[in-house]
């Protein structure tokens, strides 16, 4: 299940979208950096760009971020940077094409714009083609972004968990967004939301586009003995057990709330896991998004098990938490 909140702080069928998993990342780019821009002040620890930054921590043969290490317990790979890329594509059809809920136009275009945990970069990207005046900056704790971009949008090597800086390019923002940032954050209410709200100028617009983080169904065709269903209790356990939690979005409206926002809206979105739906279009979503979990397994499973449970590589593999693909494939009706 994804959740969309958006607030301000005062169709295209999937026939025709063109989805690929092809990723043209260049790992031998560097993003060059803007020493007099105040994101990147020393004092305020937010990195300026060294070779140490793309030395990658290696673990059970996938690579995990160097800035800020072991704070966030998913890779940051070429394999992940796929995964995240297809995942993007499939939230956008979800979405029916559109890269945000609030209010903006061509008409009344966001001036000044803040991805957090921009992950591959694909949202910036994409913003920065459709709002070309705008100037979007994009923050991750890996540099793991695509070099060809628009000339209006800018990737920052950055830590929201830190106190946010102040100074005048911090303030005013027309439009803050987060998606999919699930296991990021302690406490996103105090660590983004809040903040974010401090930072926004009179009228402008949050958004964020998150996932429930949990394996649901309609019916009972998904009992606790389904290996796949133990899997995500057990994945969310494990990062609710060293303060990653991975359900977000049931809170956000109340947190967007708390926060002080105003005109806050919240759309829900379920997402089947298989093709178990009759529904032409929802069932080709399911299997798109059984394919970007399936290609995820690993990803969400090692680092998690490894150094919360002391796993090796080798148990989380034939352990139940990484069940094998023809359970996967049931066609239980689960949806997230």
């Amino acid at each position: 299940m994804m959740d969309s909140r958006f607030s301000n702080s005062d169709t295209e069928s999937l026939e025709d979208y063109k989805f690929s998993f092809e990723s043209y990342l260049d790992y031998s780019a560097r993003i060059e950096i803007d020493q007099s821009n105040p994101w990147t002040n020393k004092l305020l620890d937010t990195v300026s760009v060294t070779e140490s930054i793309y030395e990658f921590h290696k673990e059970n043969g996938r690579t995990y971020h160097a800035y800020r290490a072991g704070s966030y317990y998913y890779p940051n790979d070429l394999l992940e940077v796929e995964r995240l890329d297809s995942q993007y594509d499939i939230l956008k059809i979800i979405m029916d094409g559109r890269s945000y809920l609030s209010p903006w136009s061509q008409e009344n275009p966001p001036h000044r714009v803040l991805d957090i945990a921009t992950g591959s970069g694909c949202w910036p990207i994409d913003m920065g083609d459709e709002f070309p005046e705008s100037q979007i900056i994009g923050t991750d704790l890996s540099p793991i972004q695509n070099d060809l971009v628009p000339p209006n949008v800018q990737f920052i090597i950055d830590d929201a968990t830190d106190e946010w800086p102040n100074g005048n390019e911090w303030c005013n923002f027309d439009y803050i967004h987060t998606r999919a940032t699930f296991g990021c954050w302690a406490d996103m209410l105090d660590q983004v939301i809040r903040p974010a709200f401090e930072r926004l100028r009179p009228g402008g617009w949050m958004e964020s586009q998150e996932l429930m983080g949990l394996l649901e169904c309609d019916d009972e065709t998904v009992t606790d003995t389904n290996a796949f269903k133990r899997w995500c209790d057990d994945i969310v356990d494990v990062s609710e057990s060293v303060d990653r939690p991975l359900p977000l979005a049931a809170n956000l409206k109340k947190w967007y709330i708390e926060a002080g926002f105003t005109d806050v809206h919240e759309k829900v979105y379920k997402i089947p896991v298989n093709g178990w739906p009759k529904v032409p279009r929802l069932k080709r979503l399911g299997q798109l998004w059984h394919a970007n979990i399936d290609n995820g397994l690993q990803a969400f499973s090692y680092a998690l098990l490894h150094r919360v449970k002391g796993m090796t590589k080798e148990e989380i593999e034939v352990s139940f938490t990484l069940p094998p693909k023809e359970t996967r494939l049931r066609m239980s009706r689960y949806h997230w």
